[in-house]
Formats: C-alpha cells, sequence, structure tokens
C-alpha cells in the first residue's frame, strides 16, 4: 500500500496541540510518555486520548492508516536517526538539534492529522463515564498494550492538570 501523505490543509496550530503543550510541561506527563516511548508505545496517541477524555469523548479505537504511516516512516525515523547521533559531541551538537527539531515538527504534523480526524469522525460526547474512567478507557483501546500502571499514572496526572486548571 503507498503511503498516505498528510493533507495539505492540516492545522498546525491547533486546540489538540495547544492542550498537548499544557499536559507536556506538567511535571511528570513528559516523562511517564516517555517511559512508555521506551516501552514500544507511540506518545501521539497516548495525548490524543487524554485529549478525548478532557472533551468528554471516547478516543478512535484504532489509529488512521495515514498517521500511522507517517509516525513509523517519518516520525520514528528522525528519532532513530537522533538517538544514532552523540549526545555530548560539540561537532555534531549541531546536528543533533536540527534532527531533534525536525522529529518535533513531525508530531505536530501527526497531532494536526489527528486533530482533523477527530473533527472529521462526527462523534459526540459521551456521557456516562466518569472523566476518570474515560481516560481510563481511551488509553485502553487506543493503547491496548499500554502498561497498566503506567496507563494509571499518566491518567493520575492528567486528572492532577485538571483539578489544577479547575475543571470537574
Amino acid at each position: 500500500m503507498p503511503r498516505q501523505e498528510p493533507p495539505d490543509n492540516l492545522s498546525l496550530d491547533n486546540p489538540l496541540w495547544q492542550y498537548v503543550l499544557t499536559l507536556w510541561h506538567h511535571e511528570g506527563v513528559a516523562g511517564q510518555c516517555l517511559e512508555a516511548q521506551n516501552q514500544g508505545q507511540a506518545v501521539t496517541p497516548i495525548l490524543v486520548a487524554l485529549f478525548c477524555a478532557a472533551h468528554g469523548r471516547h478516543a478512535p479505537e484504532t489509529e488512521p492508516e495515514g498517521i500511522h504511516q507517517w509516525r513509523t516512516g517519518v516520525t520514528a525515523e528522525l528519532r532513530a536517526l537522533r538517538m544514532n547521533l552523540p549526545r555530548g559531541n560539540d561537532t555534531a551538537a549541531s546536528l543533533r538539534d536540527t534532527v531533534k527539531q525536525a522529529e518535533l515538527d513531525s508530531e505536530q504534523v501527526e497531532l494536526a492529522w489527528w486533530w482533523q480526524h477527530l473533527a472529521d469522525d462526527g462523534s459526540v460526547t459521551q456521557p456516562g463515564l466518569s472523566p476518570t474512567a474515560l481516560a481510563r478507557h481511551n488509553l485502553d483501546s487506543l493503547l491496548p498494550g499500554l502498561d497498566p500502571a503506567l496507563a494509571k499514572a499518566l491518567v493520575g496526572l492528567w486528572r492532577e492538570i485538571k483539578e489544577a486548571n479547575g475543571e470537574p
């Protein structure tokens, strides 16, 4: 199957991106997400699952194929390249920083694609589950292999952020 390219009309600075920046800057979230990444999980679906829960929505049960292809064929390749560059090496520092920024830009494209997918899927908010239960449900359905202890920690941090922002 040929690789799908991201749509030309993606909005890179969108509510999902802004939400992700808020989550990422909260103490502990980045560390837990990177731990999940070290265990073979993708970070962007984690962030999408939590975003959906924050808006009372069930997350999609699967990652759209085009987004998956982008993540594995572009973002993951940039990450692998960055990880292969020496740390603390003055000669390669500029190259490493450039690749790191390209990886972040690629993740922003992923999230913009997710944002468009969420806006186009027509799903509505789902009453019935508590916000915490919905967050856990979203993580479990979108990332079935996520370590349960890690999912619990992520939901706990997510709940702290909601409470700090005065959200129920």
